[in-house]
């Protein structure tokens, strides 16, 4: 079954309910006592924070670490340079600080290898705008930092770097600054929720589509902004088939 959550002072026209999709008032979620993990659960027209408090409340109590992540997929007339990539976090941690940049990666990793939504074995990529190491640079010691660390933790499910955003989506970008990554990043992790949500809504601006997922959970939650409400049906088969 697939579960959509909304508010009922912000969305009148609710679509009728079926066999397969259900509209549920997130105050009556707490309530509905049948929703097991083999579910999805999809957020419509609701502020983020009435969401979260709700699945919190609902579906969290061990107070397991969360955190988000979104799948871009280029348009059809997009550049041969380009493939699809994920962002985190862009919509749950507001400034995080390293340890829990580390945990972020970590769910997004989590995240991916249930999925088929990127490669195998990711490349992992910590936002630098510098794009080098400059201990004057917060940004860039940071990133390094996340890199060595990460690395260590985590280097046999993926290989990580630190660069500037383009670099990250370019092979052309990566070639005259002299970076070797023979493939585009899979996964970029902001340094910060601002950040990170600029990247998302201005690809999604300029065509490309994508869509939100809560990581952390055993569970199968969408979790779009407002303004990318009522998830496909690419994105529902995508999803239905996390392990």
């Amino acid at each position: 079954m697939i579960y959509h959550i909304y508010d009922k002072t912000k969305l009148t026209d609710v679509p009728a309910s079926n066999a397969e999709n259900q509209w549920i008032d997130f105050n009556d979620l707490l309530v509905a006592c049948d929703i097991t993990r083999d579910d999805i659960i999809v957020k419509e027209l609701i502020n983020s924070d009435d969401f979260l408090r709700t699945i919190l409340r609902r579906f969290n109590p061990d107070k397991r670490f969360l955190s988000h992540c979104f799948s871009l997929t280029p348009p059809r007339n997009a550049s041969r340079d380009m493939s699809g990539f994920i962002v985190t976090d862009a919509a749950l941690n507001q400034f995080p600080d390293l340890p829990t940049r580390v945990k972020i990666t970590k769910n997004a990793l989590d995240f991916c290898a249930r999925s088929n939504f990127v490669a195998a074995r990711p490349i992992v990529t910590f936002l630098n705008h510098s794009g080098h190491f400059n201990i004057k640079n917060p940004t860039a010691c940071t990133s390094h930092l996340l890199t060595t660390e990460c690395a260590r933790l985590f280097g046999n499910t993926a290989d990580f770097s630190a660069f500037q955003l383009d670099c990250c989506l370019s092979q052309s970008a990566r070639d005259i600054k002299k970076i070797a990554q023979n493939r585009n990043s899979d996964i970029i992790v902001a340094n910060d929720i601002n950040e990170g949500n600029s990247i998302v809504k201005s690809f999604l601006l300029n065509g490309w589509t994508g869509h939100g997922f809560l990581c952390g959970l055993d569970m199968r939650i969408v979790m779009n902004s407002r303004a990318n409400l009522h998830a496909n049906g690419d994105t529902i088969e995508k999803i239905k088939n996390l392990k």
